[in-house]
């Protein structure tokens, strides 16, 4: 069981860094969050800051070892599931001081796993959460891990060479056709990523309702 910090007196601001992990150069974000923001709802913040779809099961945990404590999400509680709902717990009860660190799983099948650090706790609490800066795409959409999305990287940054194909298409077509439009390793906007609301005061994020799938 997860062991939390009291609730502060008064809610501050967190500046956070999220790396993917194993990702070469690396793919990160800053954020800046309330203190009091739920974990369920900070799942959604990450969600739209990296630029994933939300459609894919996810898990917080407190350390980088697979046996560290875990926050349950809705749908373990309906596998029968005991422990900590991920909707009951603010970040504030988690990461406490600066250096603290949360681990965060996106899609159980291809690995995506974050590592969020505090970089400093502000004096005042945002009203809303926002991205702040990063660097690099966020990798497509089940292309297979962090190894496919490095195969993908490298394809796209050649220009498409045919000598770099990844396998797993039939042709440059098909590639080209199954990337998402646009989509290059190097680009990010954070502009974008802020641009149609603050990421925690939308029923979920801008990126929509996806319904995530059992993997």
């Amino acid at each position: 069981m997860p062991k939390l910090h009291p609730v502060p007196a008064v809610t501050r601001g967190y500046r956070i860094r999220v790396d993917l992990r194993r990702t070469k150069p690396p793919v990160w974000r800053r954020i800046e969050v309330p203190g009091d923001v739920l974990l369920a709802r900070l799942h959604d913040v990450l969600q739209a800051a990296m630029g994933w779809t939300d459609s894919h099961l996810h898990r917080f945990r407190t350390g980088n070892d697979r046996n560290a404590a875990e926050f349950l999400t809705p749908f373990d509680v309906e596998e029968g599931d005991e422990g900590m709902l991920e909707d009951d717990v603010r970040l504030d009860q988690v990461m406490a001081a600066v250096g603290d660190r949360l681990w965060h799983e996106y899609d159980f099948g291809d690995g995506w796993e974050h590592v969020l650090r505090v970089e400093e706790i502000l004096d005042a609490s945002p009203g809303t959460a926002r991205c702040v800066t990063g660097k690099l795409a966020c990798p497509p959409e089940d292309c297979g891990g962090v190894w496919g999305y490095h195969e993908l990287a490298d394809w796209v940054r050649s220009g498409y060479d045919e000598a770099l194909r990844p396998e797993v298409f039939e042709s440059t077509a098909a590639g080209r056709a199954w990337l998402p439009e646009g989509w290059h390793p190097d680009a990010f906007d954070v502009e974008e990523v802020n641009a149609d609301a603050p990421l925690v005061q939308r029923g979920r994020t801008q990126l929509g309702e996806a319904r995530p799938t059992r993997q």
